[in-house]
């Protein structure tokens, strides 16, 4: 009975010491976390897209406490966002908050004439890589959704006529949209801008029309109506100097094919 004793005496001293040992280790080799990595990861958009340049939104937000890099580069972060990571940050909420910028898709043409019947892999690029494409309009949209399925925040939809919406109140400018583009018309603009033009053509208005009947034509209507001389016409095409556009929309009501859009119109076609 004395030998148990003594065991669980050596056990219990033994088990103190090794107790008192992982505590001084514990406080000696221990971390510090900054909380405003936390703070600064939960305000991110979370879409671990990378196109700031780090891994993911937690290695952005430990980036941007450490001062080794800067909110501009998350194209991703709303308005608010950004002003509330300032506040955590410690600096001026003047700093970081500009415009926030969303995509459009300028196409409205996805009923245009076709070349051939398409029948290969449902990706935009492969159908842009066959042929050049099925679509007359060699600015065309290809309609086969790749944008869809990049899009980390649900904010493009199929519409009936063949083309992809963007709702810009779900988009959050990632880019993703942009940089798979075949066509490259997906473009950005600032979300407060709703106005823009709906065609990428650079083809002469009879030319434009042969093949499509949503297209800008260059009429030079928009160009007329606008009261602060915000749109000019450049190769056939009608241009928005977004630094002068009051989103009046006089452009919109008179387009005669319905070439220039308003993005608060946009709702979900789902």
């Amino acid at each position: 009975m004395k030998q148990i004793i003594i065991a669980l005496g050596s056990l219990s001293a033994l088990g103190g010491i090794f107790g008192l040992l992982l505590a001084w280790a514990s406080k000696k080799f221990s971390v510090a976390i900054d909380h405003r990595i936390t703070a600064v990861t939960d305000l991110l958009p979370g879409a671990n897209c990378g196109a700031c340049g780090s891994a993911g939104c937690a290695a952005f937000a430990e980036a941007l406490v450490n001062k080794e890099s800067e909110l501009s580069r998350c194209v991703a972060c709303n308005d608010q966002a950004r002003c509330e990571i300032n506040k955590v940050l410690g600096i001026s909420s003047l700093q970081n908050c500009g415009e926030q910028q969303v995509a459009v898709i300028k196409c409205g043409g996805g009923k245009s004439e076709n070349k051939f019947i398409y029948k290969g892999l449902k990706d935009c690029r492969a159908s842009a890589g066959f042929m050049g494409g099925h679509k007359q309009c060699e600015y065309a949209c290809l309609g086969q959704g790749t944008c869809i399925e990049v899009c980390p925040f649900g904010a493009i939809e199929m519409q009936d006529i063949g083309v992809p919406v963007i709702n810009p109140e779900l988009c959050r400018g990632c880019l993703k949209c942009v940089q798979i583009c075949p066509r490259n018309i997906i473009e950005m603009h600032s979300k407060k801008k709703t106005v823009y033009i709906n065609c990428s053509s650079l083809e002469k208005g009879a030319d434009v029309l042969k093949k499509c009947k949503s297209g800008c034509i260059g009429c030079g209507k928009c160009v007329k109506i606008c009261p602060v001389g915000a749109i000019k016409l450049e190769n056939n095409l009608a241009v928005i100097d977004y630094t002068k556009c009051i989103n009046c929309g006089k452009c919109v009501e008179i387009c005669p094919t319905k070439a220039i859009k308003n993005t608060s119109l946009i709702k979900s076609v789902g």
